[in-house]
């Protein structure tokens, strides 16, 4: 069993070293096969170079894809769900958790173990669950993301779901592949931070097990500014929303219709492997 890791990556190259640094000594202290999928999504600094290197130095496993031009959170995440299911095997797990050094790879342990134990098909990490906190964040914006996270529970009504934002999630290859089988070139339509719970609204006809592990989230250590566009996010965020609450439940027969008639282009991609 191998567990692939994607990273988005924009802009990213203060955080890589840091961060792959975690992921060495997660790998020395579990029996996890970790093995990196970093989505460079038209870095303008050294990102990509800085991943080759670090990951050359400390006996990491990566495959790199490389976006020509910025696509959106959206589209990386896409990426890597496509190249996961390219190099991934059955019993294979994948985890999605940002690249800016925030979220503590070594929660994987525990996403991992939780659920194994208890045949979960979805895992988050979330930061609304007893335990959880969130360090270095402002209070104005721990008043918005907790308001913003009532409202998706009573619009979204995912089951086991308190979470609706955060990207840092695991999942196994057999839910994957189910999402992709259903939904197709129609699974990723959202380019921007959007996409993640467009992809639980998606996900909810399939009847997923979902259980969130609590985290600790630690926006002290972020070395940038945050990439979000908060105005448009708020935007297609109420409108996938409101979709949700007005337009009739999904079946297995429609879903690849339901949410989104366009198919999103293919964006030109560079694939190395490094170890």
């Amino acid at each position: 069993m191998s567990l692939f890791v994607l990273l988005p990556a924009y802009n990213e190259q203060e955080s890589i070293r840091p961060l792959f640094k975690k992921f060495q000594i997660l790998q020395q202290i579990s029996n996890l096969d970790i093995r990196l999928i970093l989505v460079d999504d038209g870095s303008r600094d050294a990102t990509a170079q800085t991943a080759i290197e670090e990951s050359q130095s400390l006996g990491i496993s990566l495959k790199l894809v490389q976006h020509a031009k910025n696509a959106g959170l959206g589209q990386a995440i896409k990426t890597g769900f496509t190249t996961f299911l390219e190099i991934s095997k059955e019993g294979d797990f994948l985890a999605a958790m940002d690249c800016d050094n925030t979220q503590p790879p070594e929660l994987l342990i525990k996403m991992y173990e939780t659920m194994i134990a208890g045949s979960y098909d979805i895992a988050i990490a979330s930061r609304y669950r007893k335990g959880s906190k969130v360090i270095g964040l402002s209070k104005f914006r721990e008043v918005m993301s907790y308001g913003a996270s009532w409202l998706f529970r009573i619009a979204a009504r995912v089951p086991g779901v308190k979470d609706y934002t955060c990207g840092y999630r695991l999942y196994n290859r057999t839910f994957v592949s189910k999402l992709d089988m259903y939904y197709g070139e129609n699974l990723f339509t959202e380019s921007g931070f959007a996409c993640m719970i467009d992809l639980l609204l998606k996900a909810k006809p399939l009847k997923p097990k979902i259980v969130e592990i609590p985290m600790v989230l630690r926006y002290d250590q972020k070395p940038s500014a945050s990439k979000m566009k908060i105005l448009k996010t708020i935007t297609r965020t109420l409108k996938l929303l409101f979709k949700n609450l007005t337009s009739p439940a999904p079946t297995a027969a429609n879903l690849g219709q339901t949410f989104n008639q366009k198919e999103t282009a293919r964006i030109p991609l560079k694939i190395t492997n490094h170890k």
